[in-house]
């Protein structure tokens, strides 16, 4: 199997795990994450293990993916996705097997209705019975009134005591760019046209990349099967958008910096979650770290106002404060759930911290040579950060799966010129002085009369 072939497989385990509970946990879900993320370590090897597969596997493992949406007939209320997977699987095939361009137009069509199908079926317009809907509908209706989208808006059932309900007013957990953005679509009626637009332009970002990493055939057929979008869509989960900004930026950082710089200003300003997604580009990349840099000042201006007429202590509890300040939740998938559901101690916070450090240090020890390996190395990072995080449900493991579709699109495509690829200045300073040092102190250890001390042959003749 080449790289390309373990990522892939990785992507089909990885979106089985979510879609077997709908991001809640079940051994073999669990099972699923910790099989992909070794598929991911796995794929950094360059070489292939075996030969490549065989087409026909290729092709399979294609059908594999898009046959994880049978999954959301289990949870959704209208089961119509045995039907849209038939559909899908005549495109994949059809894109597979013709070369010719009108059927590979052809077989996007019956793709994008397929997907287009299973989420009509189920989308109450102006409705979902999740809070993340609500949040999003209720603050963009906030600003389009005048009012501000961080007032405590959102009426949420909550527990106040042991057996006493309640319903709280409680304030809106995201950035400032969401109802900015979805306001207009709030004025349609139901935000979620906004998470339509979001999820096309990945789908664009990811075969962009793929053309110019020559990897086209392949990578449009997994944007075809990728079995993640419709309840991404359904249950209007932010990161779908986020995802889309990252998206973008990855693929115009170098060729279109001031598209890339806008697309990360709308990522930084909507969810914090997504930083962990630019870890390993910002720690390699010149060019990335100065787009980063700007991006966050100008983001930061952006939610100044936003946060001086809330009250910069408010803001910060409502966007990041609560997410410290909540108790784990032990129905998500991730490794604290699984303990729990044994009656074992959940993982002390250094512990976990200590996974996430060990493999931050395991994927940037290695200099990325191609989109590949850099986007695959950020897959590990996310995914083991969820795996021992406090939660993590359909969404978190989303953007895992956006990543390892993107290193799936840029193979063995180079990032940047070798210049543009190191690591910060102050690092490499930081090593030197290290390494300094610890010559120092070995020498300051020796013995004198010891082989060490004792001049050789050369400086004793001169």
């Amino acid at each position: 199997m080449t790289p390309s072939d373990r990522r892939l497989l990785s992507l089909v385990l990885l979106s089985f795990a979510v879609l077997d509970h709908f991001g809640n946990l079940s051994s073999v879900a669990l099972a699923c994450v910790v099989l992909s993320l070794g598929l991911c370590i796995h794929s950094f090897s360059p070489r292939s293990f075996g030969p490549p597969l065989p087409r026909v596997l290729g092709i399979g493992l294609l059908l594999a993916l898009g046959a994880v949406t049978i999954l959301y007939d289990n949870k959704l209320p209208r089961p119509v996705f045995v039907g849209t997977f038939a559909l899908l699987a005549a495109a994949i095939l059809l894109h597979s097997l013709v070369k010719a361009t009108v059927a590979k137009v052809l077989a996007f069509a019956m793709a994008s209705a397929s997907v287009a199908i299973g989420v009509a079926a189920n989308l109450t317009w102006g409705f979902a019975n999740i809070d993340v809907f609500q949040f999003q509908q209720t603050s963009s209706q906030a600003l389009l009134h005048g009012q501000n989208p961080y007032s405590p808006i959102v009426p949420s059932p909550e527990i106040v005591a042991p057996g006493v309900p309640a319903w709280l007013q409680l304030h809106f957990p995201y950035g400032p760019i969401l109802p900015v953005l979805e306001a207009p679509f709030r004025l349609l009626g139901d935000i979620r046209v906004l998470h339509v637009v979001a999820a096309v332009i990945t789908a664009v970002a990811v075969l962009l990349l793929a053309r110019r990493a020559g990897t086209l055939d392949r990578s449009a057929c997994v944007v075809m099967a990728f079995p993640l979008t419709a309840g991404m869509v359904l249950f209007s989960w932010v990161d779908v958008i986020t995802m889309a900004g990252l998206a973008v930026w990855i693929v115009t950082f170098r060729t279109h910096p001031r598209i890339a710089t806008f697309a990360l200003v709308l990522t930084l300003a909507a969810k914090p979650t997504t930083l962990i997604a630019m870890v390993p580009i910002f720690f390699w990349s010149i060019r990335a770290r100065r787009q980063v840099i700007i991006a966050g000042v100008i983001a930061a201006l952006f939610v100044l106002p936003f946060a001086a007429i809330t009250g910069f202590s408010q803001f910060y509890y409502n966007v990041v404060g609560v997410q410290l300040a909540v108790l784990p939740r032990l129905d998500s998938l991730t490794v604290n759930s699984y303990l729990n559901a044994f009656n074992l101690p959940i993982l002390p916070f250094a512990v976990s911290a200590a996974i996430v450090l060990a493999t931050t240090v395991l994927v940037l020890r290695r200099r990325p040579n191609s989109y590949g390996d850099l986007l695959t190395g950020t897959a590990v990072i996310a995914t083991a950060s969820f795996l021992v995080a406090k939660w993590a449900y359909f969404n978190y493991y989303y953007i895992s799966a956006v990543l390892l579709m993107l290193a799936i699109a840029g193979n063995n495509l180079a990032v940047d010129v070798p210049e543009m690829i190191q690591p910060p200045a102050i690092l490499l300073k930081g090593v030197d002085w290290w390494r300094a040092t610890a010559e120092r102190l070995r020498g300051s250890r020796r013995v004198p009369g010891t082989v060490a001390s004792v001049p050789r042959e050369e400086e004793r003749a001169a």
